[in-house]
């Protein structure tokens, strides 16, 4: 049913200003959040997987996996709201988080990037410890071995750790809908821009919404598929 009525409102709903620019703003961040989770993932995983506090420092990185999204929101909102450093935040980078675009980044990068963290770590722990072992041994360096050795062993975990990302950040509703809220043509994403319309009685305009966000993320998610089996991650 949703397949069917979202492709007879679809043409409508693409003309509409509200959903262009729910599909801008939603590609937009969850682009840089994704970005942002694999810069900072990829680190924090090696130092996991080479520290001795690993098993310390998990737990608490991986908190925000266990958590409902919407308290990962209340949490950041508390946290980043003027009971929190937004004050401070505002007045010294002129950087807000509530009900603003960045929000939207923020909720999106919090929730996700444990669960890249978590990926990558996996990749690392799965690498063949004695290929690295006999690159040092014929003089590679500490660069050339992550370079020329773990860089593109960890080609396909990398790829894996972008489309789960990139689809979680795409859907994220729960920790974005407590941050930046969901105000029409501001911080309106597409899965809050289905909210707002089924809350309004605008059940056809919702469907379609929804259909568009199925279809965005199995485009995506087909053309990351390709990318795994392709020459390019295998060779």
């Amino acid at each position: 049913m949703l397949v069917k009525e979202g492709f007879l409102q679809l043409p409508t709903a693409l003309k509409s200003r509200e959903v262009q620019f729910a599909i801008q703003l939603s590609l937009m961040t969850s682009i840089i959040s994704t970005l942002i989770c694999l810069l900072l993932a990829g680190p924090v995983a090696y130092f996991l997987s080479r520290s001795s506090l690993r098993h310390f420092l998990m737990p608490i990185l991986y908190l925000p996996l266990a958590l409902p999204h919407i308290v990962s929101g209340v949490a950041l909102l508390l946290f980043f709201g003027f009971m929190g450093i937004g004050t401070w935040l505002d007045e010294w980078f002129n950087l807000s988080f509530i009900f603003t675009k960045e929000g939207i980044i923020l909720a999106q990068v919090f929730v996700n990037l444990p669960f890249a963290i978590r990926l990558i770590v996996l990749g690392l722990a799965n690498l063949n410890e004695k290929q690295l072992f006999v690159e040092r041994t014929l003089g590679a360096s500490r660069w050339q071995c992550f370079r020329y050795v773990t860089l593109p062993l960890l080609k396909p975990t990398l790829l894996s750790v972008i489309v789960l990302t990139w689809s979680r950040a795409l859907g994220e509703f729960g920790a974005v809908m407590m941050v930046a809220g969901s105000t029409r043509l501001k911080t309106e994403i597409l899965p809050t821009s289905i909210m707002l319309n089924i809350s309004t009685g605008d059940l056809d305009l919702a469907l379609a919404i929804a259909l568009i966000l199925m279809l965005i993320s199995l485009l995506c998610s087909t053309i990351f598929e390709y990318l795994l089996k392709s020459k390019y991650v295998h060779h």
